[in-house]
């Protein structure tokens, strides 16, 4: 049996209530006197609820859902219902705030009971989303980028050391600092429009140390190059810029000596490696406004393209397509900065690894756009200051 706090349980009443909601608007429509019954029920929940806290954000990630950064999956079970319901319309977030009126949640439910695919619209007091990013997604110039003028953050040292700043903060227990990592991704998406060469924008390897910072800066430099490359929107690229940058936050809360020891992990200890993931997620839906696509990245970057890998999910599924673009970025940083940094693997051998595993491990398409991209040029070149 699961012991809930109190808090726990207004929320599986919340999420049961939606539910329910949802079946009695579409039995009876949204003028019938159930569903204002039903509507001033949930209305009197979220109050409860936003007595204590501005906001109520229920995220739904692949098979997991959140609740102010807490998994509620397993702990109600309300849960698969309310999942399938969000699934089906194509919400992947939903946040409550203070002050919602019984109209915006009447609004909400009618939408949500749906049939066509008409979209279910955010409210004043109610916004919800989508982690929108398809495989083919094509997208204009930034016309907001464009002008703004680089402010520091112009050399590879002063991005990794303000990435390594953030990360040691947040290690420490402080919140992380989203609005400086902000500024790094748009420092490097600035940089990409005058150096299309991404790989003389990567760090260099610099010991185990700054090894996260270095990691983190060069996934986000790829992965933003790669989009860039397949015509995705400026915004977008940055949203991944921002994936990159956070997707492995999860190892920074681990023990020290068992990150250091990654690779010679057995049993308990590989459980702790194997966490990182969803450890990450649970943290940064506590730390900041981050896109969801970083949600999304920092969650799957480890789900394989065939369906298998970790966290381990109830049942096997593909990633989302942002995660499967930054997991070919990570595996290459991880073989050519760290490894090949330190002698231990060849150029060569980089790519031969990753194509080996396209289509088992890794996205086949993704993996073929790095490929064109390394045969353009003669990367590996130091990057300049």
């Amino acid at each position: 049996m699961i012991v809930r706090t109190d808090w726990e349980a207004q929320v599986d009443k919340t999420i049961g209530e939606i539910a329910a909601s949802v079946t009695t608007f579409g039995l009876y429509g949204g003028l019938h006197p159930r569903a204002t019954q039903a509507v001033q029920r949930l209305v009197s929940h979220l109050d409860t609820l936003l007595e204590s806290e501005p906001e109520l954000a229920v995220v739904l990630l692949g098979e997991e859902l959140f609740v102010q950064g807490r998994p509620f999956t397993r702990m109600s079970r309300h849960s698969p219902s309310l999942i399938r319901r969000f699934r089906r319309r194509e919400i992947e977030h939903a946040t409550f705030q203070l002050g919602v009126k019984d109209d915006e949640v009447r609004g909400f439910l009618e939408d949500l009971a749906r049939t066509d695919e008409s979209p279910v619209r955010s409210r004043p007091h109610i916004q919800v989303g989508r982690v929108d990013l398809s495989d083919r997604e094509l997208g204009g110039p930034d016309d907001d980028a464009r002008g703004e003028q680089r402010q520091r953050l112009g050399t590879v040292r002063d991005r990794v050391t303000l990435i390594q700043e953030c990360f040691a903060d947040f290690a420490n227990g402080r919140s992380l600092a989203v609005g400086d990592l902000v500024r790094v991704a748009r420092a490097l998406w600035n940089r990409l429009t005058e150096e299309p060469d991404p790989f003389r924008l990567f760090a260099p390897w610099e010991g185990d140390a700054r090894w996260p910072a270095v990691h983190a800066h060069n996934v986000a430099v790829l992965g933003m190059s790669l989009a860039k490359l397949s015509g995705v929107a400026a915004a977008i690229c940055q949203d991944l810029g921002m994936a990159g940058l956070v997707h492995d936050v999860g190892k920074l809360l681990l023990p020290a000596e068992v990150t250091a020891r990654e690779t010679e992990l057995t049993g308990d200890e590989l459980e702790f490696i194997l966490d990182h993931p969803q450890v990450g997620l649970e943290a940064l839906l506590r730390n900041g406004q981050l896109p969801p696509l970083a949600l999304v990245v920092t969650f799957e970057h480890h789900l394989n393209y065939n369906g298998t890998g970790y966290p381990r999910l109830g049942r096997p599924r593909r990633p989302h397509p942002a995660a499967r673009l930054v997991a070919v970025a990570d595996a290459f940083v991880v073989l050519f900065t760290a490894r090949g940094g330190r002698g231990m693997i060849t150029r060569e051998g980089t790519i031969a690894w990753l194509e080996e595993h396209g289509g088992s491990i890794l996205d086949p398409d993704w993996v073929g756009a790095l490929r064109d991209l390394l045969d353009q040029d003669q990367p590996f070149a130091q990057p300049p200051g």
